[in-house]
C-alpha cells in the first residue's frame, strides 16, 4: 500500500511554529532555513516574510530586511507589525523620514498599537525640531500602557530636552517606584534635578566626591607589581582578535568581551576587581535607603572590554545602563596626562551628562587623573566622559561592568 505524500506533509502552521521556536532560541541559521522552506511551499506567506525580515535585521543585513518586510506588506500583512518593523529598520538605515511615515501609517491604522507609538516617538526624538511630536507620541504610549517603564523613561528624556524637568521627574519616579535601582532613570533624575537647580538633591544621589572608589594594583596572582601585569594586559588587548569590532570612542576602538579568558593577566585583573568592589562597598557611607546600595544584586558577573585610544581620542558623556557598578583600570598612558600644564587632557570627568538634557544647568563635576595601575569604580548611573588628548602615545585601559545576573 502506497501513502500519498500529501497525507504525511507537515502543516504550514506547524512548520512556521517550529521555525519560530528556532528563531526564539537563537538558532538563526536553522531558523532561516526553516523560514525558506515554508516560503518554498507557500510563496508570499506574509508572516513568514515578516519573521525572516526580522531575522535579517538581527544579523545586520538591513537591505534584505527592508526588502522582506516590504514583501510582507505587499503580500497582505495588515496587522501593523510588518509596517512597524519596516519603519524601525528604515530608521536604523538612516532613512529617517521614510521611517516616520511608516510608523505614522501604523499609528493611524492601529491606534492602540502601543509599540508603534513608542517607536514613532523614539524616531522623532532624534530630530530636535520634532521633540513636541515625539512627546505626543510617547505620551500616547504611556496612556496605552501606564506600566511601560521604557515609555515613561523615553518620555522623560524628551521632556528634559524641552526643559520640562518637573514633568520629567514625574515619569522617572514612576519607574523608580517599581525599580529603585533603574540605571537609566537614576542617570536622568540627576539631569532633572540639575535643571531645577537642586544641587543638594544631585549631591545626595550622585555626588562624585563621595561615590568614587580608587584602588591600585600592588601585586598578586603571579604578578609582582602593576608594571608586569599591565605589560601582559596591554599585549593581550592589542593582540585581541576582536579589537576594532566595537567602537564607543572617537579616535579609538574597543575589543569584545575579555573576561572568562584563561589568560593569567585577565584572571589576575578579575580577582583584583572583585576584591576592589568588595572594599568599595565596605567603605561606602551613604544614608539608609539610598538607591545605590539598596539595589545591590544578590548575584552578579563581571564583564569587560579593552579600549585603545590614539591622538584626539575621547568619549562623550554616558552611563552603563545594564550594570550596577562600572569602572576602569589603566594599563598604558601618554605622558601628557601627567603634565600639570596640559589642561587635564585624557582625564576622566564625572558629574555631567550630554548638553541636550542638561541644557544650561550648572552641575558639579569632578575630574580624575588616570594613572597606570589605578582602578576607578563607581555606580553605573554616574555620567562620565573621557577628555580628548593630543599625544603620540596610545591610551590603553580596560573598562568593566559588574552586572546583575538577572539581566
Amino acid at each position: 500500500m502506497q501513502t500519498d505524500p500529501a497525507d504525511t506533509a507537515v502543516p504550514l502552521t506547524q512548520q512556521l511554529s517550529a521555525a519560530t521556536q528556532l528563531h526564539q532560541h537563537g538558532r538563526l541559521e536553522d531558523a532561516k532555513l526553516a523560514y525558506r522552506k515554508v516560503l518554498a511551499e507557500s510563496p508570499g506567506h506574509p508572516e513568514t516574510l515578516r519573521l525572516l525580515g526580522l531575522l535579517k535585521y538581527q544579523t545586520g543585513n538591513l537591505e534584505a530586511a527592508i526588502d522582506l518586510l516590504t514583501q510582507a506588506i505587499e503580500s497582505g500583512s495588515d496587522d501593523g507589525r510588518a509596517m512597524e518593523a519596516l519603519g524601525c529598520v528604515l530608521g536604523e538605515s538612516g532613512k529617517q523620514d521614510e521611517a516616520i511615515r511608516c510608523l505614522q501609517q501604523v499609528t493611524s491604522a492601529h491606534p492602540r498599537q502601543t509599540s508603534a507609538f513608542f517607536n514613532l516617538g523614539m524616531m522623532m526624538s532624534r530630530d530636535p525640531a520634532r521633540l513636541e511630536e515625539a512627546m505626543v507620541a510617547l505620551q500616547r504610549a504611556v496612556d496605552l500602557d501606564p506600566g511601560s517603564d521604557r515609555a515613561h523613561s523615553a518620555l522623560a528624556r524628551v521632556l528634559l530636552c524641552r526643559g520640562q524637568a518637573e514633568q520629567a521627574l514625574i515619569h522617572l519616579e514612576k519607574v523608580l517606584a517599581r525599580k529603585p535601582g533603574d540605571v537609566h532613570s537614576l542617570a536622568h533624575k540627576t539631569a532633572a534635578l540639575s535643571q531645577l537647580g537642586n544641587t543638594a538633591g544631585v549631591a545626595a544621589l550622585a555626588d562624585p566626591e563621595r561615590m568614587l572608589h580608587f584602588d591600585f594594583f600592588k601585586g598578586d596572582a603571579g604578578f609582582s607589581d602593576a608594571a608586569k601585569l599591565n605589560a601582559r594586559l596591554a599585549a593581550h588587548i592589542l593582540g585581541h582578535a576582536t579589537l576594532g569590532t566595537e567602537r564607543t570612542t572617537e579616535n579609538g576602538m574597543d575589543t569584545g568581551e575579555i573576561f572568562g579568558s584563561e589568560e593569567p593577566a585577565i584572571q589576575a585583573l578579575s580577582g583584583f576587581i572583585e576584591g576592589s568592589v568588595g572594599r568599595m562597598m565596605e567603605a561606602l557611607d551613604l544614608p539608609p535607603g539610598h538607591p545605590f546600595p539598596a539595589s545591590q544584586p544578590k548575584r552578579c558577573y563581571l564583564s569587560g572590554w579593552g579600549v585603545r585610544m590614539w591622538r584626539g581620542g575621547f568619549q562623550i558623556p554616558h552611563y552603563h545602563k545594564e550594570a550596577w557598578i562600572s569602572g576602569v583600570y589603566y594599563l598604558q598612558l601618554p605622558q601628557i596626562i601627567a603634565d600639570p600644564d596640559a589642561s587635564q587632557q585624557g582625564w576622566i570627568e564625572f558629574g555631567r551628562g550630554p548638553d541636550d538634557i542638561y541644557l544650561d544647568s550648572l552641575s558639579e563635576t569632578r575630574r580624575v587623573q588616570p594613572e597606570e595601575g589605578k582602578l576607578i569604580a563607581f555606580p553605573s548611573y554616574l555620567w562620565h566622559r573621557t577628555l580628548p588628548f593630543e599625544d603620540e602615545q596610545d591610551r590603553l585601559c580596560i573598562s568593566f561592568n559588574v552586572v546583575p545576573a538577572d539581566n
